[in-house]
């Protein structure tokens, strides 16, 4: 027999032996690619509708949601606001008044400290 012959005879008895399983789950490296970050605005401990625009869009992509949240006072008011939205998994919130007067950019520094944190 030929040894090509041979291997595929040999599969083909494994899989009528043994069907192959699908996942159920996704593996934990997909489910990593699956994920999201919602940068959100707040403002006087309020989420801004921007923000809600932005956990839609990242419900849409699929997979696991986490909001990240900065600023002065947002443990207690906005990012508790923020975890009630339905298909948001985690919150990730860096309090500091220093981040209270700048603009919604994401830096470097923040993903840092929230990297930390989280």
């Amino acid at each position: 027999m030929i040894p090509l012959a041979r291997h595929s005879v040999l599969r083909a008895a494994r899989s009528q032996l043994q069907p192959t399983r699908k996942p159920s789950q996704p593996s934990s490296v997909l489910a990593r690619l699956l994920s999201t970050l919602a940068v959100l605005e707040q403002r006087n401990g309020k989420l801004e509708t921007s923000s809600l625009s932005a956990i839609a869009a990242a419900q849409k992509l699929g997979g696991s949601v986490t909001g990240f949240l900065a600023g002065s006072g947002v443990k207690g008011t906005s990012a508790a606001e923020a975890a009630k939205i339905k298909g948001i998994e985690k919150v990730l919130a860096v309090e500091n008044d220093a981040y209270e007067k700048v603009q919604p950019i994401l830096t470097p520094r923040k993903l840092h400290i929230a990297r930390t944190i989280g």
